[in-house]
C-alpha cells in the first residue's frame, strides 16, 4: 500500500480525527485533490496508506483521486517509536454511475396457425373448420417470432395457459422457445400423460421466464413455434402467451 507521513499542525485536543471521513462521488474520470485535516493531538507522527492507491492515495496532505473508478480505504495510522499506537479510517468511493438497460417489447410476427386475440395475447390453436368423430382433422404449425439485439443480459418473460391433448401431452402439442434455432424450453408438460383422450390436459396461467445471458451482444431471433405433430384430438382450446417482454437482469 502507497503512503504519506505528516505531522499534525493542532495539538490542542486530547484526541484527534481525520476529515473528511468519507467521500463519495461519481466517476467522471477528472483528477481530484482535497486536503486532509487532523484534528486533536494524534500524540506522534501519522502515516497514510491506501488500500488501493490506484483509486486514492495521500500525497503532501491531500487526497488524490478521480482518474480510477473504484473503492478504498485511506489508512491512518500513529506511529510511536515503531510502534503504531493508534489507527484512523477514511473511505473513498468513487463510482460509476450504473447504466440501466429498459424493459424491451419486440415487434412480434405471427405465421400459420397463431393469431391475436383482441385482448392482446398470441393464441397458437387448432385448425376448427372441421372435425371428424373422434375430434380429428389436420396437423398444423404456426410460429411467432422476434428479431432483437441483445445488448444486456435479459430474460425473456411471458404468461402462459392454455388446454392441449391429454395423452401423450409432451410429445404432441408442443409449443418450444428457441434462440437461434436452438431450443430453449418446451412449454408442454415434463412427461407424457396417458389420461382420457376426450379431455383436455389444462396448463393454469403461469409466469415464465427463460434466461438469454448466454447470448448477450448478439442479434437474435426468438421463436415461439406451434406442432400439433399429428392429426389427431384437435378439438381443445391450444396454447395462449401473454405479455412477452425482456427483463434486464441487472449490470453485466
Amino acid at each position: 500500500m502507497a503512503s504519506q507521513t505528516f505531522r499534525s499542525p493542532d495539538a490542542a485536543f486530547g484526541y484527534w480525527d481525520l476529515r473528511p471521513h468519507e467521500i463519495v462521488e461519481p466517476y467522471d474520470a477528472t483528477p481530484k485533490t482535497v486536503p486532509v485535516a487532523i484534528t486533536g493531538d494524534p500524540g506522534g507522527e501519522v502515516v497514510f496508506s491506501s488500500t488501493h492507491p490506484g483509486v486514492v492515495r495521500v500525497e503532501d496532505g491531500s487526497l488524490h483521486y478521480g482518474i480510477n473508478p473504484g473503492a478504498a480505504i485511506i489508512i491512518a495510522e500513529v506511529v510511536v517509536d515503531d510502534a503504531v499506537v493508534s489507527r484512523r479510517y477514511m473511505q473513498v468511493d468513487v463510482c460509476k454511475t450504473a447504466q440501466t438497460f429498459p424493459t424491451l417489447v419486440p415487434q412480434w410476427q405471427a405465421s400459420g396457425y397463431v393469431e391475436q386475440t383482441p385482448e392482446g395475447a398470441w393464441h397458437f390453436r387448432y385448425f376448427d373448420e372441421w372435425f371428424d368423430d373422434q375430434g380429428g382433422n389436420i396437423r398444423v404449425t404456426g410460429e411467432l417470432s422476434a428479431v432483437v439485439d441483445l445488448d444486456h443480459n435479459y430474460t425473456l418473460v411471458f404468461e402462459v395457459w392454455g388446454q392441449i391433448e391429454n395423452f401423450l401431452s409432451h410429445s404432441n402439442d408442443t409449443l418450444e422457445v428457441l434462440v437461434n434455432d436452438e431450443v430453449q424450453y418446451r412449454l408442454n408438460p415434463d412427461w407424457d400423460n396417458y389420461g382420457d383422450p376426450s379431455l383436455p390436459y389444462t396448463i393454469g396461467r403461469e409466469v415464465m421466464r427463460v434466461p438469454l445471458s448466454s447470448y448477450t451482444g448478439e442479434h437474435v431471433t426468438i421463436r415461439f413455434v406451434w406442432d400439433t405433430q399429428d392429426e389427431l384430438l384437435q378439438c381443445f382450446d391450444g396454447w395462449f402467451v401473454d405479455k412477452l417482454r425482456l427483463e434486464p437482469e441487472g449490470d453485466r
